[in-house]
C-alpha cells in the first residue's frame, strides 16, 4: 500500500485484503506520490495533475458562484479583496501563481477555495470581519488549501479508495465470500467516506498553519486569525440560539463532520500566532472599514428579502408572511422557514408543463408520486390555488405530515408552499400555516419600489448609544442587540464609548 501522507490510514485495511486484487494497487499508488509544495512532505495526488486542478477550478468556479447567489457587484470592494489576496500569494510557496478572488452575493458567513487558484468569500463573512488582518487570515487559509493541493489529495484518495473497494469486492466474490463479502465492502466504503468527506480535519488544521504563515510574512498581526475564529464561534452559538438549539451543540463532535471544531482551531491558532508575529504587525482596521462601508447586509432584494415577518420579492412582485418563531433562510432557489419544534415551510417556484387546472398540476406534475388526499381548490387573494395532504419522512426518519399548496401566479408561473409538521404535533401549526397561506399576495409597483436593501454603515458612536438602540434596523427581532454586538466584537458587559467607530445597519 502507498506510504504517502494522507492515505496512511488505509494501511489498516492492508492485512484484511492481502492476497486479493488490492495487491496490484501498490505500483501506481507509489508512483502517485508527490512532494507537497507548502509542507515539503510527501502526499498522494496521483489522480489529479496541476493541469487538472486548473481545468476543474475554471469549470466549477462559475457554477459555485451561481449556487451562492452570484457574484457581489462592487468593483471597488472586489479590487480591495484581490489586492489583499495577491499580497498573500506573493508570500506563499508559489508566489508567481495566478489566483482569482471573488465575493459571493450571500449573507451566509462562508469562504471556499477551488483547485487551480480560485478563492471566494461571502459578503456575510466580510461583514463579520473587524479589520483587514482578519480578512487576510480567512483568505490566507483558503490559499493554503490551494497551495497544499488539498483538493488533489482528496480526489486522489477518493479514487484510490473506490478502486480498492471494487477490487476487494471482486476478490471476495472470487473466493466465495458472497453476502459476507458485500457486507465487508459496505463497512470499508463507510470508512473511506468518513475519511475522505470534504476537507479532512488534518487539512483544515494545515490550512490554518499556512494561513498564519502567509499572514505573518505579509506583515499582518497573526492574532487576527484567532480573533476571527472566536467571532466565528460566537456566530455559531448565536445561530444555535436563534434555531432554538442548545449553545453547546456548536462544539459537539460529529464523526462525519468535515471541519475541526472551532475551539480546537482557536487553540492551535493561538499557539502558532504567538510564535510567528512580525516585528511591527498591522491590523489595518480603518482601511477595512472604509472598504466595507455601504456593504449590502442580509438578503438582496433581487432574491427577495424579509421585512419584519413578511418575505417580499420586489422583482417578482409578491409577498407572504412568516409565522412568529420561524427562522428564515433565503437561497437563490427556495425560502425555508423552520421552527425549533420541527415544523417547517418551504417556498419555491415552478413552470407548469401544460395549461391544465391547478389541481391537475398539483396531482399529476408536482406530486405525481405522492399519495395525496383531501385535494381541493381554493382562491387566495384572487389567485387560483390547490392544496392536498400526504405524509413523508425526514432524513432523520421522523414521520411528518405534509400539506402541499400550489398557487397560479401567472399562466406560466406557479408558486408552491410545502408545510411540514411532525406527526406528534399534528395540528399545532394549523393556524400559523393557514395565515401564511392566505397572506400570499401581489405587490403593487409602489409597494415593490419601497422595498429597499439593508446596508452596513460605519459611524462613530454617540454618547448614550446602546446595542439595543443601534441594532433596531436589523432583521433578527429579539436577537438584534446580540447581532450588533457580534458585528462589532462587543463582549458581554462592555459599553460603547463616545467616538468609537462601529458598524450599524441602515435601511
Amino acid at each position: 500500500m502507498c506510504e504517502c501522507k494522507g492515505i496512511g490510514r488505509r494501511q489498516a485495511m492492508k492485512g484484511l485484503f492481502a492476497g486479493t486484487a488490492l495487491a496490484g494497487l501498490a505500483p501506481w499508488c507509489l508512483a502517485g506520490c508527490s512532494v507537497n509544495p507548502a509542507t515539503g512532505q510527501s502526499s498522494f495526488t496521483g489522480f489529479m495533475s496541476a493541469d487538472d486542478e486548473r481545468r476543474v477550478g475554471s469549470e466549477q468556479f462559475p457554477v459555485l458562484i451561481k449556487e451562492f447567489g452570484g457574484e457581489y457587484r462592487d468593483s471597488r470592494l472586489h479590487s480591495y479583496l484581490a489586492s489583499v489576496g495577491n499580497q498573500l500569494v506573493r508570500h506563499s510557496e508559489t508566489p508567481d501563481a495566478k489566483f482569482t478572488f471573488a465575493i459571493v452575493n450571500s449573507d451566509i458567513v462562508n469562504a471556499f477555495a477551488l483547485p487551480g487558484g480560485y478563492v471566494c468569500v461571502s459578503r456575510g463573512l466580510m461583514a463579520l470581519c473587524q479589520d483587514e488582518a482578519e480578512l487576510a487570515g480567512v483568505v490566507g487559509h483558503e490559499i493554503g488549501h490551494v497551495v497544499a493541493r488539498h483538493s488533489a489529495q482528496r480526489y486522489s484518495q477518493g479514487m484510490a479508495a473506490n478502486i480498492g473497494l471494487m477490487a476487494a469486492a471482486v476478490g471476495l466474490s472470487v473466493i466465495g465470500a458472497g453476502q459476507a463479502g458485500q457486507s465487508l465492502m459496505n463497512v470499508a466504503q463507510y470508512g473511506a467516506q468518513a475519511f475522505l468527506q470534504s476537507y479532512s480535519r488534518e487539512h483544515e488544521m494545515e490550512a490554518d498553519q499556512l494561513g498564519l504563515r502567509y499572514l505573518s510574512r505579509t506583515g499582518y498581526e497573526p492574532v487576527a486569525m484567532v480573533n476571527f475564529l472566536e467571532s466565528l464561534r460566537k456566530h455559531s452559538i448565536l445561530q444555535a440560539r436563534m434555531a432554538g438549539q442548545p449553545e453547546d451543540n456548536v462544539d459537539n463532535f460529529d464523526m462525519m463532520a468535515t471541519h475541526p471544531l472551532t475551539k480546537d482551531r482557536i487553540q492551535q491558532a493561538s499557539q502558532l500566532a504567538g510564535a510567528s508575529r512580525p516585528q511591527t504587525p498591522r491590523f489595518e482596521r480603518k482601511a477595512y472599514l472604509d472598504a466595507i462601508n455601504g456593504l449590502l447586509f442580509g438578503d438582496d432584494p433581487e432574491q427577495g428579502m424579509l421585512k419584519g415577518r413578511s418575505f417580499m420579492h420586489p422583482g417578482m412582485r409578491f409577498a407572504f408572511d412568516v409565522p412568529k418563531g420561524f427562522r428564515v433562510s433565503n437561497t437563490p432557489s427556495k425560502v425555508v422557514a423552520s421552527n425549533p419544534k420541527g415544523a417547517a415551510i418551504v417556498f419555491d417556484g415552478a413552470k407548469p408543463r401544460g395549461s391544465g387546472s391547478i389541481a391537475g398540476y398539483l396531482a399529476r406534475e408536482w406530486a405525481a408520486r405522492a399519495n395525496l388526499s383531501n385535494i381541493e381548490t381554493v382562491s387566495i387573494n384572487g389567485m387560483e390555488a390547490a392544496t392536498g395532504l400526504t405524509q413523508g419522512q425526514t432524513n432523520g426518519g421522523q414521520v411528518v405530515s405534509i400539506r402541499l399548496l400550489a398557487i397560479r401566479f401567472a399562466p406560466d408561473q406557479i408558486f408552491r408552499f410545502t408545510f411540514l409538521t411532525p406527526r406528534n404535533q399534528a395540528h399545532a401549526f394549523d393556524e400559523d400555516f393557514k395565515h401564511t397561506t392566505y397572506s400570499f399576495r401581489r405587490l403593487s409597483a409602489e409597494e415593490a419600489a419601497r422595498v429597499k436593501p439593508l446596508r452596513l454603515i460605519v459611524v462613530d458612536a454617540r454618547a448614550g448609544d446602546t446595542p439595543e438602540r443601534l441594532g433596531g434596523n436589523m432583521p433578527f427581532e429579539e436577537f438584534n442587540p446580540d447581532w450588533f454586538k457580534l458585528l462589532n466584537d462587543i463582549d458581554p458587559g462592555q459599553t460603547l464609548q463616545k467616538g468609537q467607530t462601529i458598524k450599524v445597519i441602515a435601511g
